[in-house]
């Protein structure tokens, strides 16, 4: 692929570090959008090459969005890829959480999703030229809940946003990890210590992974082996077979505190 510059939102910490790590090393210029400046800042001063920027804006809110929108539209300095990396989760399954924090992680994993597509999409086209990325997760294909309906949505669309943007010159991919090392789990307050060693990912990994079959014109990613065999296994089992087979390899649990 031939490309000057890649915004990645999400792009402080985990997946969406990495792919912006990633993209940077191999010689484009970043766009680093995410809700910290001074840990945009960080992950900026350690990126080889030049000209990268840091954008911070909450894309839990209609503002945050149109800051990275209004970056997308720029005719000067124009956005080659766009990668929608930034995602949360919940600290309770639905429906014990709060409906605001429900919202919260709806409006990040959907709505940033749908309206900064939206926008790639229409500068693109008319170019003739572009990628877009959008992180799901294989939780689409064998978990229960709002987060892993989110995610469903993010790959489903992405599937259909392909082959709307293929005849126009604009490649569209969905990458879909596995359990990465990053900081997800902490930060939903989840156990996953009962997760199986082998199916731990490294997010440097799945960046590599994610840049090779976007330059190979997918139109899905599943980093590891391991991972594309597990969902070639169970993704014709009906939910409850697909779910207990998670449930046998992964078991998540609620993080105990002492209060």
């Amino acid at each position: 692929m031939s490309a000057r510059r890649v915004l990645v939102t999400g792009a402080s910490s985990g997946i969406g570090r990495a792919l912006a790590e990633e993209a940077a090393r191999l010689g484009w210029a970043t766009i680093l959008v995410g809700r910290v400046g001074p840990r945009l800042e960080e992950v900026a001063r350690g990126l080889p090459g030049t000209g990268h920027e840091v954008l911070v804006a909450d894309l839990s809110v209609p503002e945050g969005i149109g800051i990275v929108a209004s970056a997308i539209r720029r005719t000067a300095d124009a956005v080659d890829v766009v990668v929608n990396a930034a995602g949360m989760g919940t600290t309770a399954p639905f429906p014990l959480d709060s409906a605001e924090a429900e919202r919260i992680m709806l409006d990040v994993n959907v709505r940033a999703v749908l309206e900064l597509s939206q926008v790639a999409a229409e500068v693109m086209r008319v170019r003739g030229s572009g990628a877009i990325v959008n992180v799901s997760s294989t939780a689409a294909f064998w978990s229960a809940g709002t987060y892993a309906a989110s995610k469903a949505w993010v790959l489903v669309a992405t599937q259909g946003l392909a082959n709307q943007c293929r005849p126009h010159g604009v490649r569209v991919m969905a990458l879909v990890p596995g359990f990465t090392r990053t900081e997800f789990h902490q930060r939903s307050g989840t156990d996953a210590s009962g997760v199986r060693p082998w199916m731990w990912l490294d997010a440097a990994g799945v960046a590599r992974e994610a840049f090779a079959s976007l330059a190979a014109g997918k139109d899905v990613c599943i980093p590891g082996r391991q991972y594309r065999l597990l969902v070639g296994m169970v993704r014709h089992l009906p939910p409850r077979g697909r779910a207990a087979v998670l449930r046998r390899l992964a078991p998540l649990a609620p993080v105990q505190t002492d209060a």
